[in-house]
């Protein structure tokens, strides 16, 4: 059985990404299966992870601090952060609280056409430029609150 067109650009374009940037540059864990419009790196703090995303319509890569569970506990005491936390990151960040399993800080997307392989190589720098980044800046933020709590 073959996969829909968009899991089979989904899993092109991770496929992509990961031949030219490898996970262990990251400094985060990964699932091996790419067929998602985005990608999920585990912090090894429970509940959080940065996401990486790309989408055809509207085209769009984007970058985005997510916590589920327990973790969202720690949401308010972020967004108190949060012109601390945009100083670091150098830019505006977005705060999505969803109404299901999880909330996320994200930075404003990029609007690129992910179908154009001759710019995939500038997408995923740009992607792993802002992964690095919000690991750099909220890592420390929730070891910090896990110790105090």
């Amino acid at each position: 059985m073959s996969l829909p067109s968009g899991r089979k650009q989904n899993q092109r374009y991770w496929a992509a990404f990961f031949e030219e940037l490898p996970s262990d540059k990251l400094g985060l864990k990964t699932p091996s299966v790419y067929d998602s419009h985005y990608r999920d790196f585990h912090m090894g703090i429970k509940g959080c992870y940065i996401r990486a995303s790309q989408r055809i319509k509207p085209p769009a890569i984007g970058a985005a601090f997510v916590m589920t569970g327990s973790a969202q506990d720690s949401l308010h005491s972020l967004k108190e952060q949060q012109v601390a936390i945009e100083n670091e990151l150098g830019e505006k960040l977005y705060w999505y609280e969803g109404i299901k399993v999880e909330k996320q800080g994200y930075i404003e997307l990029k609007y690129c056409d992910v179908t154009d392989e001759t710019d995939w190589s500038d997408q995923h720098q740009w992607l792993v430029t802002k992964v690095e980044k919000l690991v750099e800046v909220f890592r420390p933020r929730i070891e910090k609150q896990n110790q105090e709590g």
